[in-house]
């Protein structure tokens, strides 16, 4: 199967080698024609459409899971990811936490890299919709204008069908809750609250600009957000939360931190952020959570953290394995 044959391969099932020789043309530079994409984005639609908002993900022991945060566009970062920690398959499988659009110059490229991936491997890899992935954050942040310079408005629009398919938050061995912004403004949310949220409705509810919207804060409490959006929630809040819930964590995305990564004092808040030097000029490193199981639930040795530096747009594909620097263990959890 050639490279531009992967978005239309029928009933034959893509091979590992067909999904690599896809991201690299994307990598190239090479846009697949627009009925392909436009096909693509009709069949993740459906794909996401019929998944749960609050999805149960089930990481076998011996296997892995990726947690990627936030890539805003950034292509280089995704490769990077990808080629460290190798395509999915059984063993070795993949959430994204929102946040692929805006403000980098691929957004295009990184959402057509990661739908091909989920269905090359539904069951395998997973998307969490961020607060970036509605049309009026596309309008604001760059999304909308990338698009349309690559494609008719159709694909863009087609994108937001896709945007509003995704489900909100993901739940991990029944163990660690996985979301892009953070936790809720009342301690009577449970996580069958999460499961009974409206995701396609025209207006979102509290619950759901929570999930998206609140950031963690090492202040007791909570707290009004700058956002205008969500809250801040303290320590105790996450401790609450999990105890509440009968989980040992919350990874969360949807803030930069130099390091790639942050534990909120109490070790029950990981923030993961992967778009390395944030817009070309932060300098933040770039973080995946790794969670290999020993077991059906999981346990704070099962979770690691892996940082890189941030790629220039020229960098060859098969030169960014040598950007992963250094896994650093998890910190344990109280």
């Amino acid at each position: 199967m050639t490279k531009e044959g992967f978005l239309h391969s029928g009933s034959e099932r893509p091979s590992s080698q067909a999904l690599q020789s896809f991201l690299d043309a994307l990598a190239d530079g090479h846009l697949p024609p627009e009925e392909d994409v436009f096909q693509l984005l009709r069949d993740a639609a459906k794909h996401f459409g019929q998944l749960p908002t609050l999805v149960q993900i089930q990481v076998p022991a011996a296997a892995t899971l990726h947690v990627v945060g936030d890539l805003h566009g950034q292509f280089c970062e995704l490769m990077t990811v990808i080629s460290g920690c190798g395509l999915p398959s059984e063993k070795n499988m993949f959430l994204f936490n929102g946040d692929f659009v805006d403000r980098g110059g691929r957004s295009v490229e990184v959402m057509l890299a990661l739908l091909s991936m989920a269905l090359f491997a539904p069951g395998r890899v997973f998307l969490n919709r961020g607060n970036h992935e509605f049309a009026y954050m596309s309008r604001n942040y760059g999304f909308e204008e990338e698009a349309l310079q690559k494609y008719p408005r159709r694909i863009f629009d087609a994108f937001q069908t896709v945007f509003t398919s995704l489900p909100l938050a993901s739940l991990v061995n029944q163990s660690v809750f996985v979301t892009h912004g953070g936790l809720f403004r009342s301690r009577a949310v449970r996580l069958s609250d999460v499961q009974q949220v409206d995701r396609f409705a025209p207006m979102l509810g509290e619950v759901a600009q929570d999930l998206l919207w609140s950031d963690p804060t090492n202040e007791d409490g909570r707290h009004l957000s700058q956002r205008g959006a969500g809250i801040l929630f303290g320590p105790d809040v996450s401790e609450e939360f999990c105890h509440d819930n009968n989980l040992l964590c919350l990874i969360r995305s949807h803030e930069v931190k130099h390091r790639g990564y942050e534990w909120q004092r109490g070790g029950r808040c990981l923030t993961i952020f992967s778009a390395a030097n944030y817009i070309g000029r932060m300098g933040n490193l770039g973080a995946v959570c790794h969670i290999k199981p020993h077991g059906e639930r999981i346990d704070a040795s099962d979770l690691s953290i892996s940082t890189f530096a941030g790629a220039k747009e020229d960098v060859a594909f098969r030169d960014r394995q040598a950007r992963i620097q250094v896994t650093f263990p998890s910190a344990p959890l109280r």
